[in-house]
């Protein structure tokens, strides 16, 4: 039985014989050349790369106050997996506004946590204390 080729393997046999600095894009060329892309991979990268688009185009789409159309927020599926939710300002009802609410209050605590743990980390180490622009509670 033949030890099947890892991906380390199969990229070095294809670029070991680039004598040059080569650009990203030209790796990925000698990649494409080489059929060095499974079908399993071009699928979830192809997936994964329209994922992305569409998370940043919402990003970008804002209303005539320059407020974001679109909402996210955590929520988790029927098997209790984490998923993330959007949807359209314009379509909530009072409880989508309960649960945007809740979750961008639940986040600020969660930076703001991390802010002051960061601060003290930095008096700590170098003996200064970061000046915070918010409520600092815990002095």
């Amino acid at each position: 039985m033949e030890k099947a080729i890892t991906d380390r393997e199969r990229f070095e046999q294809l670029t070991g014989n680039a004598d040059a600095f080569l650009t990203i894009d030209q790796l990925v060329a000698i990649c494409d050349e080489g059929a060095y892309w499974t079908d399993e991979f071009m699928q979830t990268s192809t997936r994964n790369a329209k994922k992305a688009h569409i998370r940043r185009l919402i990003k970008t789409i804002k209303d005539d106050d320059d407020w974001p159309v679109w909402a996210s927020i955590d929520s988790t599926d029927e098997d209790g997996n984490m998923l993330r939710v959007y949807k359209q300002e314009l379509l909530f009802d009072v409880e989508d506004y309960r649960k945007v609410v809740t979750y961008h209050a639940d986040r600020s605590a969660y930076h703001k946590q991390m802010a002051l743990g960061y601060g003290t980390h930095c008096k700590r180490r170098f003996g200064i204390q970061l000046h915070f622009d918010f409520d600092d509670d815990t002095e």
